[in-house]
């Protein structure tokens, strides 16, 4: 399953309009990269998890303010024991 999103803030078709929008330009790796990616995880880990299917794969994919969410195949339904 995939799923495209643009952001609600963003009007239709003006990605550079969006809040925090940055230009494109390619900025180089460096030490705030890591900074960065931390805060990313940060912000997933307390704001996104929760809504991520158990047992599956989730990727996401941000690039020019849009968003991509894809879904992974459903494992097995794991075996209740009956007692």
């Amino acid at each position: 399953m995939k799923l495209a999103i643009m952001p609600a803030a963003c009007p239709s078709g003006s990605v550079s309009a969006c809040p925090g929008h940055r230009s494109g330009v390619p900025v180089p790796d460096g030490p705030d990269d890591e900074a960065q990616k931390r805060a990313i995880a940060n912000a997933v880990w307390t704001d996104l998890l929760w809504l991520m299917p158990t047992g599956r794969t989730v990727t996401v994919t941000v690039r020019d303010g849009r968003v991509a969410v894809e879904l992974g195949p459903a494992g097995p339904v794991p075996e209740v024991p009956s007692h």
